[in-house]
């Protein structure tokens, strides 16, 4: 069963971590990510984990028509081979790509058949550190941070679309305060979300008010934001 991202586009999920295991697929976790969960310090931490590692497995399922129950996720650093991190991959699925981020209280996922990069992330909750402004953003986009209303969600919007190309391998890191993203290239889109682009990239971005986060996407082609509870409904039907 294939779900609602048309011409195989790429398919975003966003979901409470509390919805997600209420799915009761903790089983699926293979023996080394229940041992990673386990080494977190908090029960916050370890179901978010969970819960994102669970979430991009329904989400890979969803894209492909592919049962959830025969996906298992992998990560392997293409330099060292280390197992501990790198970027995450499909194991019955080489040539799909897959995204995930979770923050306190939210999970965002992606997966498309090229690469893309998802990030989520609550609003600073101490002010601006003028340190991360130098560090992520331009001097025009710090201008219009500090002007903007609300500066902290302001900062928000460019961390998150900046985070998940920097997933997607658009950018790095020590780039960030070097990219400019062009509003020019900006439009409005359903439910409250933006639409643009970086370079040959599309990305969606928006502020989820009932989680309070932001959350970004970026991939080939403009991504389709899923509802996770609708998935899990049809799932079982």
């Amino acid at each position: 069963m294939k779900y609602e991202s048309p011409d195989r586009s790429p398919l975003l999920f966003l979901a409470r971590p509390g919805d997600v295991l209420r799915a009761d697929d903790e089983h699926l976790l293979t023996p080394h990510e229940r041992r990673r969960a386990d080494a977190l310090r908090t029960e916050d931490d370890r179901i978010a984990y969970v819960a994102a590692h669970l979430l991009v497995r329904h989400c890979a399922a969803a894209l492909t028509g592919r049962p959830v129950e025969s996906l298992t996720l992998v990560q392997q650093c293409p330099e060292c081979g280390s197992t501990e991190h790198g970027r995450p991959s499909i194991e019955e699925l080489p040539d799909l790509h897959v995204s995930l981020a979770h923050t306190r209280g939210a999970v965002a996922v992606g997966a498309d058949h090229q690469p893309i990069g998802v990030d989520v992330e609550h609003a600073p909750e101490e002010g601006l550190d003028p340190a991360v402004l130098r560090f992520a953003l331009t001097p025009a986009e710090t201008d219009s941070v500090r002007s903007a209303d609300d500066p902290p969600t302001a900062f928000l919007r460019h961390w998150v679309r900046k985070e998940c190309l920097v997933k997607v391998g658009a950018v790095t890191l020590d780039e960030l305060s070097r990219v400019e993203l062009d509003p020019a290239r900006e439009s409005a889109a359903e439910a409250g979300r933006t639409r643009g682009q970086f370079g040959s990239l599309h990305l969606v971005d928006w502020f989820d008010s009932a989680l309070g986060v932001g959350v970004a996407a970026a991939a080939a082609r403009p991504p389709v934001v899923g509802s996770f509870s609708t998935w899990a409904r049809r799932r079982t039907t």
